[in-house]
């Protein structure tokens, strides 16, 4: 993955295909790119060392074949002190496979690209001899993705739904009319839309939706050959088949397990744990947790719908898992959401959770006591308590917990303290979870307390005034 460029991105090349570089402003070379820039860009992708390349140079442009000085190097790529000697400047270009228009052996001409153009007068006829500029400002879609992924993680952003939409399409048409770097990062802003909108409408419970734009981020991602962003595609379609499958049926107010959608789950986590294997790298440390604590939840799903066992397996990966708390932290919200797949750092917190879920979906309810007092006993909250959607999945968890020690008043009050909190986020599958709560409390011995008809009383009106409000919402669009 790439350091996203900010700023109008000046590319070069046919299509964008290299860059970003600075454009020089003064003297005779104004208008072209920093050959600096272009110099340094090229012996990294060469895997050249500094040395290498100054011992190389040397050889062949000094009388006594010494290398060029260190200073020089540095001032060549960080000063643009490339040699004006044409013969030198052409043998730079060989050493380092530059392509001769990058270096100013060529015609320069400026290409302006936008979303969606005209079929008429939209080609340039360009060759090796011919270096085209081209300029393409996505600082709009940068600015907005960061704004949609603060008002997801904190709130909820389905009230931008038809913004997101309309800025992916842009970017499809900008993805088309690109190649090489230009192309890499239009490509990510692209992922980075559709892996926030799988999970935006995976909130809002339509399941067949979050899965188009899942499969879209894993098209897009393997499109980019990054291994970083196949797994965060593929574990975000891992995600959405998990929560089809575990939440996907409701039978008299109860989740029913589909087992086709788990084994999907199951196949998606394990490609992502692989997706670097052929490069022999790793993917991210905190997304292999993430993965680890996933697919331990869907195996264990899948053994009890069975009838089978849990593995023990399960349990040596959400052991395993912790070693990679906190490793390789991102801050960055943008990055952390492409390279591991959520807006929150996995965290002790969000372990310790996650282990709590494991634990309750194998009705192991005691150990998933432990984990929540854990949690309780930690002073600083790491996932973030300006993170309304994490906190309301916590209570979410301990009412489930709760629910399993047949705890059921401390379970229904969880299950209260969730509704009040969900009013700012209006997250479908919050709600269902809680249908699903109260669907239990009503099969159990305190089904007949006033607390439980509270619950329902609760959780239908918020279902009317969810319905109230999207036909509202509905309308508005349509007079629109």
């Amino acid at each position: 993955m790439t350091t996203t460029y900010t700023g109008p991105g000046i590319y070069w090349g046919i299509g964008g295909e290299y860059g970003p570089f600075e454009e020089q402003k003064t003297g005779e070379w104004a208008g072209w790119p920093d050959f600096g820039q272009v110099l340094r860009y090229f012996r990294r992708k060469a895997n050249m060392s500094p040395k290498e390349l100054r011992e190389i140079y040397g050889r062949s442009t000094t009388s006594d074949r010494s290398p060029l000085s260190d200073r020089q190097l540095r001032r060549m790529e960080n000063e643009n002190q490339v040699p004006v000697d044409i013969d030198k400047r052409k043998l730079i270009a060989r050493l380092l496979k530059i392509p001769p228009m990058l270096f100013g052996l060529a015609v320069l001409e400026s290409v302006t690209l936008k979303p969606h153009p005209e079929a008429a007068g939209s080609s340039i006829a360009t060759g090796q001899s011919t270096l085209r500029k081209v300029i393409v400002d996505t600082t709009k879609y940068e600015s907005n993705i960061r704004t949609f992924l603060n008002l997801h993680y904190t709130s909820q952003a389905q009230s931008v739904f038809s913004e997101m939409n309309a800025d992916i399409l842009d970017l499809e048409s900008l993805e088309s009319q690109t190649r090489g770097d230009l192309q890499y990062h239009i490509r990510e802003l692209l992922l980075s839309y559709h892996l926030l909108v799988a999970k935006v409408v995976l909130d809002r419970r339509e399941f067949s939706l979050s899965h188009y734009y899942a499969n879209q981020a894993v098209r897009v991602a393997k499109a980019t050959k990054d291994t970083d962003l196949i797994a965060t595609a593929l574990y975000t379609r891992a995600g959405t088949y998990l929560w089809w499958g575990m939440f996907g049926t409701l039978a008299k107010g109860v989740f029913q397990v589909q087992t086709d959608k788990i084994n999907k789950a199951i196949r998606d986590f394990e490609d992502a744990k692989k997706a670097a294997e052929n490069t022999g790298k790793c993917i991210h440390p905190q997304l292999a947790g993430f993965i680890n604590m996933a697919l331990s939840r869907a195996y264990i799903v899948r053994s009890l719908d069975r009838g089978e066992k849990v593995p023990a397996l399960t349990i040596t990966m959400l052991d395993n898992a912790e070693e990679h708390i906190g490793r390789q932290s991102i801050d960055d919200l943008y990055t952390r959401h492409l390279v591991t797949g959520s807006g929150v750092s996995f965290m002790r917190e969000y372990y310790h959770n996650d282990r709590a879920v494991a634990f309750n979906s194998a009705k192991m309810t005691v150990s998933a006591l432990k984990e929540l007092k854990t949690i309780g006993d930690l002073h600083e909250g790491t996932i973030g308590k300006d993170l309304t959607r994490s906190q309301i999945w916590l209570d979410i968890v301990a009412a489930n917990t709760f629910m399993g020690l047949e705890q059921f008043e401390e379970s229904a009050q969880r299950a209260k303290r969730v509704l009040f909190a969900s009013r700012d986020i209006k997250s479908l599958t919050s709600l269902t979870n809680l249908v699903d709560i109260h669907g239990r409390l009503r099969r159990s011995p305190y089904k007949n307390e006033a607390s439980v008809k509270e619950l329902g009383d609760m959780i239908h009106e918020a279902i009317t005034n969810r319905i109230q409000q999207d036909e509202e919402q509905l309308v508005m669009e349509r007079d629109y």
